[in-house]
């Protein structure tokens, strides 16, 4: 028996009304907007494989023109709360040469949204000390991110050493004290708001 391929048609009238609904929306699309905007969901299918779209996850798209290198702006649009951190932060603060396979983010503990299919994320669950604190917008690939500061990444870093590796963490140390942004007043702020002083002063005292 063999199968049938199901083969979506769209005429030229109905690509200028996605064409024109495409334009009046700022990079993400969802599937309910789509439906309402009186335009079937089955269309959605085909702009994907004319690489119109990219699929961030069930009911979310991107156009494929504001695809990232970084991913961040897909995971940022998939998962609102997220923030990026521990080595993902590193590397972007140039404080590590790692580049981790998987992008590190965060978000509350509480959040249940679901991440993006691509890029592949590694997820962590934060407080509601630890989560907000340190949270800053920076500039990647044209696009406002959500990411820790330098400090709370160091801070950060040092508690899920064991995660990361203890290597890394070092050489993010050392980087961070011989860079020139280097603040260490906020460090110690931080690392007494998040109860890890300790271990933070024993990692600057053998980095120095």
């Amino acid at each position: 028996m063999v199968e049938s391929i199901k083969v979506i048609l769209v005429d030229q009238k109905t690509r200028d009304r996605i064409k024109e609904y495409l334009a009046s929306q700022d990079g993400v699309i969802r599937t309910s907007d789509f439906q309402k905007a009186g335009l079937h969901n089955a269309y959605l299918t085909v702009l994907v494989e004319e690489d119109v779209l990219v699929r961030l996850k069930s009911g979310l798209y991107l156009k494929a023109e504001d695809q990232t290198v970084s991913g961040f702006y897909e995971i940022q649009m998939a998962l609102p709360s997220a923030v990026i951190c521990l080595a993902s932060a590193l590397a972007f603060h140039e404080l590590s040469s790692y580049e981790p396979p998987s992008v590190h983010i965060v978000i509350p503990r509480d959040d249940r949204t679901l991440p993006p299919e691509f890029p592949p994320v590694r997820k962590f669950s934060f407080g509601s000390i630890r989560y907000p604190l340190g949270i800053t917008k920076v500039d990647v690939e044209r696009k406002k991110i959500s990411m820790y500061d330098r400090e709370k990444t160091i801070c950060d870093s040092i508690r899920y050493r064991r995660v990361l590796g203890q290597d890394i963490v070092n050489e993010a140390v050392r980087k961070y004290l011989d860079g020139r942004e280097t603040n260490i007043d906020k460090l110690i702020e931080y690392s007494r708001a998040l109860k890890s002083e300790g271990p933070v002063q024993t990692h600057l005292k053998l980095m120095s």
